[in-house]
């Protein structure tokens, strides 16, 4: 069975004693998963963690703007974000407004019902790299990647087995389709991935009769290099799931 590593006792005595810090947001971690005692969860929002997940130390949950769901079988590597942490000016209410009981939070403008609630989902076998950023309201699909330092931006789509690579941003909504890798500096370049066996290019043919050399087997088809590489994503999850609770000391849930 997995361990899940709930936040220390020391912890918990120290946030509850500081009515001024930041609200915790609420935990719902499926038993077999693997949390780090330095991440970070924050909000008014539940945050809830799917079977068999890890998530390494110092990454983040910011859940003030709407709930955030992590499926089955994911890797949170350290310091990715999810969500997104308020600014200095929504954490306190304008001073130049005054609080009048006889007008309506819709009245007068400034009701926390007016913001409608961006929920942001993590679907199963996902991973996210380092420093990584996954901003609220946005939705990667099952078996995606999204590599280090990368950005999604708000309300953004990222479709099943997409791959968005290290430093590239995705547009606030801008969506992402499936089997598509994204490369590059800021929006970056796309291209479709190989789904099935390649044809073979006229060039190898040629090279081969002239040569009077064997055709070269073809190439595996996309989707069996796609199934091998959930495999050792699994393997991975296993292994770091036993790494991280002895390294912190980790308990049972």
């Amino acid at each position: 069975m997995a361990t899940l590593k709930p936040p220390t006792n020391t912890h918990r005595s120290s946030s509850s004693s500081h009515s001024s810090g930041p609200p915790k947001a609420p935990l719902k971690a499926d038993a077999t998963a693997t949390i780090a005692d330095t991440v970070v969860f924050q909000g008014t929002y539940p945050v809830t963690i799917g079977a068999g997940t890890v998530v390494h130390p110092r990454a983040r949950f910011y859940a003030y703007e709407g709930p955030i769901y992590i499926g089955d079988s994911c890797i949170i590597c350290e310091k990715a974000v999810i969500g997104a942490a308020p600014s200095p000016s929504s954490r306190s209410p304008s001073p130049s407004r005054t609080a009048d009981p006889n007008i309506t939070s819709s009245e007068s403008g400034t009701g926390t019902d007016l913001k409608k609630e961006a929920a942001t989902r993590i679907s199963y076998f996902v991973t996210v790299g380092p420093l990584s950023t996954i901003e609220p309201g946005a939705h990667v699909h099952s078996s995606a990647s999204i590599e280090a330092l990368a950005i999604i931006r708000r309300g953004a789509d990222i479709g099943s087995h997409s791959k968005v690579c290290s430093g590239v941003e995705i547009a606030a909504s801008g969506p992402v389709g499936e089997w598509v890798v994204v490369w590059g500096s800021g929006p970056g370049q796309r291209r479709k991935r190989a789904r099935g066996a390649k044809a073979m290019s006229p060039a190898v043919v040629g090279a081969a009769q002239i040569s009077q050399a064997p055709l070269p087997a073809p190439a595996p088809e996309g989707r069996v290099i796609e199934d091998a590489r959930l495999m050792v994503l699994q393997k991975e999850r296993e292994v770091l799931g036993r790494m991280l609770v002895p390294a912190a000391g980790g308990k049972k849930k």
